[in-house]
């Protein structure tokens, strides 16, 4: 009998769950990472607002060109270094209260959900995934436009983690699945 590669390493390895408890519990492994991947992604946002505020655009970008300088006069097509020296440039030329605001907000916002969804808030599930949608596709649309990879792989990020916080949402209070979803279990099935 041949096993296809997948078979023979899930039968071999076990790495696949064994029964739908188990795979509940990678999943609920997975979102509970994600969630404080979130929240400790949230308060550094916020930190980092603080920053923003009160530390000058000059210094940043003194301190840059101090970090860069010698990386840049060795090999001037440094990935890293023009990175960073494009980026400070771009903060000290923006006014960078937006930043800071749209930092403190959306790291205030994050830590707060997160921090209900772990205390098991309700409504905190549909708030941090509309949050998350939001700033996603904030995040989506700056990464697809100026061609950011991090930022479009932080959107990516984003939406897999609505996906885990909507199927734990749909776990943890079955009675509010819509009928639409009662429908597709039951066809399911």
């Amino acid at each position: 009998m041949h096993l296809s590669a997948s078979a023979w390493y899930a039968t071999h390895m076990k790495v696949f769950p064994q029964n739908e408890q188990e795979t509940e519990k990678e999943i609920l492994w997975f979102f509970d990472l994600a969630l404080l991947l979130k929240g400790v992604g949230g308060a550094l946002e916020f930190l980092g607002a603080i920053l923003v505020l009160f530390v000058p655009p000059s210094f940043i970008l003194w301190m840059v060109e101090l970090l860069t300088g010698g990386e840049l006069a060795q090999d001037v097509d440094d990935p890293v270094a023009t990175f960073l020296r494009t980026a400070a440039d771009s903060f000290t030329v923006h006014p960078h209260y937006f930043l800071a605001a749209y930092l403190a907000l959306r790291g205030v916002i994050k830590v707060v959900l997160v921090i209900g969804i772990f205390k098991g808030k309700r409504i905190a599930y549909p708030l941090f995934m509309l949050s998350l949608g939001l700033f996603g596709a904030y995040e989506a649309y700056r990464g697809f436009v100026r061609h950011e990879i991090l930022l479009q792989a932080l959107a990516v990020f984003d939406f897999a983690v609505i996906l885990l916080t909507s199927h734990e949402y749909r776990r943890r209070y079955p009675t509010l699945a819509s009928p639409i979803d009662t429908h597709i279990d039951s066809v399911a099935q």
